[in-house]
């Protein structure tokens, strides 16, 4: 599975909506709402799957869903 498809799986567990409809370039707190609580538990998900540490300093460049994607496409190919 690519990490997009997975990246959406995951976020569909904290949203309302599906996550497929996403635009990956809308900032993710105006389209799925999520609230800094959400975020961390969502990325706490993502750095299980991945198997990598997300330092706090990446996570505030997390705008878009094609923020996060760009960002584990570097991480997860090293």
């Amino acid at each position: 599975m690519e990490i997009k498809e997975k990246l959406i799986e995951i976020i569909q567990d904290y949203i309302d909506f599906p996550a497929s409809e996403i635009d990956p370039d809308v900032p993710l707190r105006t389209v799925a709402a999520l609230d800094s609580f959400v975020l961390i538990e969502l990325i706490s998900s993502i750095e299980d799957h991945f198997g990598i540490s997300i330092p706090n300093e990446d996570i505030k460049g997390f705008k878009t869903l094609n923020d996060m994607i760009n960002y584990l496409q570097k991480r997860v190919s090293k």
